[in-house]
């Protein structure tokens, strides 16, 4: 059995490599299985790869992992499905449950170790519903802390430490639901600024749209677990769930034995416009209401959830975004806001690493037998 150091790979192409290997564990219970490569941008050879296993028998149960949709947490999100293979396909039915693999869904982002995709865009607040466009969104609350966001000028040691009181005051000024709904809910307007998600569909956005809706109506129910990293508490990784989900969370973790699930809305993790699952939901229950969906996140969590941690994990955004766009007077700004941004999403850390594959193991055993994919897999034991 593969290690879970060699889970992890420092880069895209190495992800890439590692994940089209995966292809051989699957065909030896899916035989048919096969991969596809999707460009998203071909002269950089950037693509969405897809493990398309489908069951011998009946189409019945179908599973779906995602990972990269925030460019640089495919990394975490790339040993998480790498783990799910090699532990967890022999607990599953080929006979009547397919497997979809998807690999980076923002390649761009994760070769360059970037959240956001070629053009600037989180790609979880461009999936907006077929109703409105992304070009007709707005965030007034964003527009109030633009200034501070998104500073218009190259980064430097002299006044990157102003950035943390400028936070906090912002936070007084403008109350903290009000300033946490400014920076995670989405903007549309400022396209160099953060959770821009753009004015149309992005390339990516479109094929993740295209593989999936094209498979859904196959089958009867539906698992999708997509991955991410750097909100929630330290050291644990939290279950996120959509506002579209009708159950809620207390009787998801009962329900699947895992301490902690959340749901997008004020109370429980925070409410965003454009995100991937909100619109399969969406989607699921418009075209094909007689499905049986349950999708949800894995967020693993960095910095953690103290006041510090917040204007900490706030503070690696803005100094990332501002290098990126406008550029640094010197080059110790640069490499701290590199460092800052990657410890914010890919930690290093083996301690860290550790858990992150010990809370993999026990959601997915908990998921995998609460959903009904599965009967003969074990308790977790951590």
């Amino acid at each position: 059995m593969t290690t879970k150091k060699e889970y992890f790979a420092d880069s895209y192409e190495e992800n890439r490599a590692k994940f089209r290997d995966l292809l051989r564990p699957v065909k030896d219970l899916w035989p048919s299985a096969e991969i596809e490569q999707y460009p998203v941008i071909s002269e950089e050879d950037l693509t969405i790869d897809l493990i398309r296993a489908l069951p011998s028998n009946e189409q019945k149960r179908l599973i779906i992992i995602s990972t990269g949709l925030h460019g640089i947490e495919g990394y975490i999100g790339a040993a998480a499905q790498h783990l799910f293979v090699e532990e967890y396909l022999k607990v599953l039915s080929p006979g009547d449950t397919g497997l979809f693999l998807v690999h980076s869904i923002n390649p761009w982002g994760m070769k360059n170790r970037r959240r956001v995709n070629e053009n600037n865009v989180d790609l979880n607040r461009n999936f907006i519903f077929e109703e409105t466009s992304p070009g007709e969104m707005v965030n007034p609350a964003y527009d109030k802390a633009m200034n501070l966001l998104n500073p218009q000028k190259p980064l430097s040691l002299n006044n990157n430490p102003l950035i943390c009181p400028a936070i906090f005051n912002k936070i007084l000024t403008m109350g903290p639901a009000v300033f946490r709904e400014a920076v995670l809910y989405g903007q549309y307007r400022h396209p160099k600024g953060l959770y821009y998600g753009g004015k149309g569909y992005e390339r990516s956005t479109e094929l993740f749209d295209r593989i999936v809706t094209n498979v859904i109506s196959d089958y009867e129910k539906i698992l999708h677990i997509d991955m991410h990293s750097g909100y929630g508490p330290r050291n644990q990784m939290t279950l996120v769930n959509s506002i579209h989900e009708k159950r809620d969370s207390s009787s998801l973790q009962k329900l699947f034995s895992y301490p902690l699930v959340a749901k997008t809305d004020h109370d429980e993790f925070y409410q965003m416009q454009g995100d991937m699952i909100d619109y399969l939901y969406q989607l699921i229950n418009r075209r094909y209401p007689e499905k049986n969906y349950y999708g949800t996140s894995f967020e693993f969590g960095t910095y953690g959830e103290s006041f510090t941690a917040v204007i900490r994990s706030l503070k690696a955004l803005i100094n990332e975004n501002r290098l990126f766009h406008y550029g640094s007077t010197n080059n110790r700004a640069a490499r701290k806001a590199r460092e800052d941004f990657e410890a914010l999403f890919n930690p290093k850390e083996e301690q860290w690493r550790d858990k992150a594959m010990q809370d993999s193991r026990q959601a997915f055993t908990g998921i995998l037998r609460g959903e009904g994919f599965s009967d003969s897999i074990k308790d977790f034991k951590g």
